[in-house]
């Protein structure tokens, strides 16, 4: 077997351990993130039960507000039917709150509460310091092969198995 070969069944091999731990690292951030969310419960004296998606609408709506449903499913990839059940959740907790221009009354906007904002703060820096912790992983790398890397990384995401 060719030395292309080899270095192709050792890449998918690898890529199929990378999928594997995803689900690993996703409960890694699932935890990092609880700690973090209960030390906010306590401060706001209340139970926050949000899943991922629903975090990901806060960090959304905190990075774009004022925001509406249709804006929120495209930024996020959830359904506008995903969106509202999610956002009056999210009302119900005072998380977030809704607005309506004094020209449109029928476009509904939603903004963070200050309690959005401390959740919002919360996976901000959350994803930074992942985000910082990946940067230094490439660092090591030349130009050329982070040229490559990302090349390879959105022929994976256009990939269909």
């Amino acid at each position: 077997m060719s030395k292309a070969e080899l270095n192709k069944q050792w890449i998918f091999k690898l890529f199929l351990e990378l999928i594997t731990q995803q689900e690993t690292r996703d409960s890694k951030f699932a935890v990092r993130f609880g700690e973090e969310k209960r030390k906010v419960e306590f401060e706001l004296d209340q139970k926050l039960d949000l899943n991922l998606s629903e975090v990901h609408l806060i960090a959304c709506i905190g990075d774009h507000g004022p925001i509406n449903v249709t804006t929120i499913s495209e930024k996020t990839d959830l359904t506008k039917g995903s969106v509202t059940r999610i956002t009056q959740k999210l009302l119900a907790m005072d998380l977030i709150k809704k607005q309506q221009l004094h020209d449109n009354k029928k476009e509904v906007y939603f903004r963070l509460t200050a309690k959005g904002q401390k959740l919002y703060k919360i996976h901000d820096r959350v994803h930074r310091e992942i985000e910082q912790r990946f940067m230094h992983l490439l660092d090591k790398y030349t130009p050329e092969q982070l040229t490559f890397a990302r090349e390879l990384l959105q022929d994976l995401l256009e990939w269909d198995f």
